[in-house]
């Protein structure tokens, strides 16, 4: 019943995972420019993320891409990295907003029909270790 909640609705024909596909890339393509309503338009109403629903997900990412436009940064580089912690040696996508200063990290977790079931937060990405 849970899992229902987490699964993103897409239609029965992208069993190919295609349109998970297109949703991770404006989600990394937002992470990148700092900017929620990239990825936005694609969440439906009741999608959750890190068990948080759609607005409340969105809300999550606007304050972590407000603190470091504040900090003066306008975009972020991705790399891939691992966790080392909660979900240890998956993939982790890390943004970094210098070459050696990393401002966040995601998992995104998809089913064996590669479609999309939940991103949340990675506080355990290998990017961390680097900035000590």
């Amino acid at each position: 019943m849970v899992t229902e909640l987490i699964k993103l609705k897409v239609k029965k024909e992208s069993a190919t995972g295609t349109e998970s596909e297109r949703i991770i890339k404006y989600f990394v393509e937002s992470c990148k420019r700092l900017d929620a309503s990239i990825f936005e338009p694609l969440i439906s109403e009741e999608q959750m993320f890190e068990s948080l629903d759609k607005y409340r997900f969105l809300q999550s990412l606007k304050d972590k891409f407000d603190f470091w436009k504040n900090e003066g940064f306008t975009r972020t580089e991705m790399k891939e990295g691992t966790c080392g912690m909660c979900h240890y040696g998956e993939m982790v996508y890390e943004f970094y907003v210098n070459d050696s200063k990393i401002a966040f990290a995601y998992i995104i977790h998809n089913n064996n029909n590669n479609e999309l079931e939940d991103i949340f937060i990675c506080n355990g990405a290998s990017g961390y270790s680097s900035c000590h």
